[in-house]
């Protein structure tokens, strides 16, 4: 099923719209904020009884070679998070952009139809006026 995309536009509370779009931006700057803040912060690792049961069972390069593993693997994940609230900050920014110009274009449309019902107007004054001379 196709939807008329001028019904689309008419179905859509762009009043809603725009009244959550600066709670977005906040949102996905907050996001940005606490992802770059926790890029100093190591992460927890495995409890002390836990790590002496595998330093026992491992020898000292397996658990190197682990540890090396788990470390880069974090560091791509990290790396992966920060690009993703980067997208989305830069997202958000976007669609209040895209609702601001959409809004602009709601309100200029809204004009021209009433610049067309005058005109309208004039045209069929014009004609009545020409018919009864």
């Amino acid at each position: 099923m196709s939807i008329n995309l001028i019904t689309a536009f008419k179905i859509i509370p762009w009043a809603d719209v725009l009244t959550a779009a600066p709670a977005i931006v906040q949102g996905a700057e907050k996001l940005w904020d606490s992802i770059t803040r926790k890029s100093g912060q190591p992460q927890r690792g495995r409890d002390q009884t836990e790590e002496k049961s595998v330093a026992q069972s491992e020898s000292l390069a397996a658990v190197d070679a682990r540890v090396h593993s788990l470390e880069s693997l974090t560091a791509e994940l990290h790396k992966e998070v920060q690009l993703s609230s980067e997208l989305i900050k830069s997202l958000a920014q976007q669609n209040v952009q895209l609702v601001q110009a959409v809004d602009i274009l709601r309100i200029r449309t809204r004009l021209v139809l009433g610049f067309c019902g005058v005109l309208g107007l004039v045209a069929v004054a014009c004609g009545l006026w020409f018919l009864s001379r």
